[in-house]
């Protein structure tokens, strides 16, 4: 189980809905520290393009943020981004991974994050060991802290 504090939730709401207001697809990632890492501590928000039906996230900025993740000896565990209306794992989000590892989370909020704060409405799935996506419950997946 991974410890979502409200604050991380809060802010990546905040963070959606001022990048995509209302329009376009954003993305973010929940970084944890190495020596806690079912502890989510901050949201990640890369460097990207987007539109009503998609993002890319840009291929420097990435190479940076793995840099950084090691210097500050962090784990990335969760990527989160939005959709327009449904809250499902596409074709090109089961393709475009950052941590393409077995155990690697990646949650879509529905209606460009616009509802209320939480993960009711959310999709949730994780890779497998034969990079498979399975999907998750929340609820089973996170608590909150």
């Amino acid at each position: 189980m991974l410890t979502l504090p409200e604050t991380v939730l809060t802010a990546t709401f905040e963070k959606f809905r001022s990048c995509g207001d209302g329009q376009r697809e954003c993305v973010s990632y929940w970084c944890a520290d190495t020596a806690t890492p079912d502890v989510l501590a901050r949201v990640v928000h890369p460097d990207h393009t987007a539109s009503g039906g998609g993002y890319a996230v840009d291929d420097a900025w990435v190479m940076q943020f793995f840099v950084s993740l090691d210097q500050r000896q962090e784990t990335v565990r969760v990527q989160i981004h939005t959709h327009p209306h449904w809250a499902g794992h596409s074709r090109i989000d089961d393709a475009y991974v950052l941590v393409p590892a077995a155990g690697f989370l990646s949650l879509v909020v529905p209606d460009f994050a616009l509802g209320p704060v939480g993960l009711n409405a959310t999709h949730l799935v994780e890779m497998t060991a034969d990079g498979d996506w399975v999907e998750r419950d929340p609820e089973e997946v996170f608590t909150y802290g």
